[in-house]
């Protein structure tokens, strides 16, 4: 299970099916350090988000597999030969490293048939080993990639690059359907600790960390194959510990697929995090490598989080290489579930009898609580019609996969400078031109002000780089059901739709492109199952632009 990647050329984007470009220059900065095109095997850990590892169904014999997320950004981003230069392997965790649980030895045959299995993609500790142990092997790998922390026994093992931001603050938090607690340290201080069932991940420097910090709680051992919702729901768990900023990512997840409840009850990142213990997330290189590597890496490790976007002459240029735009594709707050820390007139157990009663039998409050559930509903309804048509209007522009992931930060920037963010901004009124396609559903005024308002979260009148990924990002579904409609059209309708690709407008100009969608017209008037209206034109409820267009 071996992915290989040259920096020749810069690493293919498999998000998309097309190879990522950038436009920063083909050599580094005057005296900036290279690794000259060395080569190096690389362990990767799974971790949704962060490094997501599917099997390609048309290679599945030969077991080849798709990497992606915001840790294999910043790999594939340092590598680029204006960059750090260097080509590597990716491979997932043998099972044959001194930390393995169970632990493999070669048959006779070679490899037995789980060696890189899926049982270890998640298996921490086992894909250090890979790097660690010694004397070295067949499975021997240099760097191990992924969230790992900086730990006093790691230290002891290996070298580290330096930690990774963001995210800045990865100390250790909670998650789960739990109220009425503020963090770690009072739930080991509380006297109610045996009334929750709580887990961490097997495999884990941090738990661990958990078992000795904390000798007065009972930690059950969870493993990251196992479905989260499926714990907090069968009260497996109640309370799930891990990295802050991991938790949130989850909870963003868990609002993506519609399993936000569990028993009843809203799942969320409880209270905050420890303000102390294990913080710092950064790759390890094994130890007997030259310094050269380490301090190469941690070059451009420090250029592409310090660098400013907005710096044409700068290490990432439009936002290309970023850490923080990269990072914000993959975002989440951990309360997007509607779970409340201290909810009012609940305990743990649920409603008071007392409220339960006082709502029966007060009709007022009855109508009002209908009124509150039918205007969340339209609500709810037009978050998601508003979200589709941007999402819809975005598969104009670009190639999009079922997620905003599978999209190379390259192209999401290229589109922000394309809707009107050329100066770093986009106004109401440059989102209104863009949104202005005959070809598509037309948003009434209500809706298009309410996708405004949404996007533009802090009423500054524009929509910033961050504010465009974080809207992004909270579009997983509308991605998913997009990409879906688009696939299934025949490939003549296709071609019609793709009419105002990128590609195209940068050929012959947006004049162009309207004579080209002209003539398609003529020929056969397209419409995309679920979209445009049979006359669009005559739609009462037409979206008109602030500017008249």
């Amino acid at each position: 299970m071996l992915v290989h990647v040259t920096a020749e050329e810069p690493p293919a984007s498999t998000r998309n099916g097309t190879t990522s470009t950038t436009t920063l220059s083909s050599t580094p900065f005057f005296g900036d350090p290279t690794l000259s095109g060395q080569h190096f095997r690389i362990t990767v850990l799974e971790h949704p988000g962060y490094v997501d590892i599917i099997t390609m169904p048309e290679e599945e014999e030969d077991g080849r597999l798709q990497f992606s997320g915001y840790i294999i950004d910043v790999l594939e981003e340092l590598a680029k030969p204006n960059r750090a230069n260097f080509t590597y392997d990716l491979v997932t965790p043998s099972g044959y490293g001194s930390l393995c649980e169970p632990r493999l030895t070669p048959n006779k045959e070679g490899n037995p048939d789980d060696a890189f299995g899926k049982r270890y993609f998640q298996a921490y500790q086992c894909g250090e080993s890979d790097v660690n142990d010694r004397p070295k092997t067949h499975y021997t790998t240099d760097f191990y990639w992924g969230i790992f922390y900086i730990t006093p026994e790691r230290l002891k093992a290996n070298r580290f690059t330096i930690p990774i931001a963001p995210p800045a603050r990865a100390t250790l938090g909670m998650m789960g359907t739990a109220t009425h607690i503020q963090n770690i340290h009072e739930l080991a201080a509380s006297n109610n600790t045996q009334n929750y069932q709580i887990c961490a991940f097997d495999g884990t420097a941090y738990k661990d960390s958990l078992v000795l910090s904390f000798p007065q709680l009972h930690f059950k051992g969870i493993s990251y194959a196992e479905d989260v919702h499926t714990l907090l729901h069968e009260g497996v768990c109640d309370i799930i510990i891990e990295s802050y900023p991991v938790l949130k990512q989850t909870v963003l997840q868990l609002y993506n697929d519609n399993t936000c409840i569990a028993n009843g009850k809203p799942i969320g990142v409880i209270g905050e995090p420890l303000e102390y213990g294990l913080n710092y997330f950064a790759f390890g290189i094994r130890d007997d490598l030259p310094e050269s590597v380490v301090r190469t890496l941690d070059f451009w490790l420090q250029a592409l989080m310090a660098c400013f976007p907005e710096d044409p002459d700068g290490y990432c240029p439009n936002g290309v290489g970023s850490t923080s735009q990269m990072y914000n594709v993959h975002g989440g707050t951990g309360q997007e579930c509607g779970y409340e820390q201290y909810p009012p007139n609940t305990d743990d157990s649920g409603l008071h009898v007392a409220a339960i009663v006082t709502i029966a039998i007060t009709p007022v409050l009855l109508v009002v609580t209908l009124g509150m559930i039918y205007h969340l509903h339209r609500l709810k309804h037009q978050e998601k019609r508003m979200k589709k048509r941007f999402i819809q209007q975005l598969a104009r522009n670009i190639d999009i996969g079922p997620s905003v992931r599978q999209i190379s930060v390259e192209k999401l920037s290229e589109t922000f400078q394309h809707i009107g963010g050329k100066d770093g901004k986009i106004s109401k009124e440059d989102l209104a031109k863009w949104m202005n396609d005959l070809h598509l559903d037309f948003l009434s005024d209500k809706d298009f002000d309410r996708l405004w308002d949404t996007m533009d979260m802090e009423g500054t009148g524009y929509v910033d780089p961050i504010d465009f990924f974080a809207f992004l990002n909270e579009c997983d579904k509308q991605f998913k059901e997009v990409h879906e409609e688009f696939s299934s059209l025949p490939k003549s309708e296709k071609l019609k739709l793709a009419a105002r690709r990128l590609s195209n407008i940068k050929a012959v100009g947006e004049e162009g492109v309207d004579r080209m969608e002209r003539r398609n017209n003529r020929r056969s008037r397209f419409q995309i199952p679920g979209l445009a209206s049979s006359n669009p034109l005559g739609s009462s409820a037409a979206f008109s632009a602030p500017s008249q267009l």
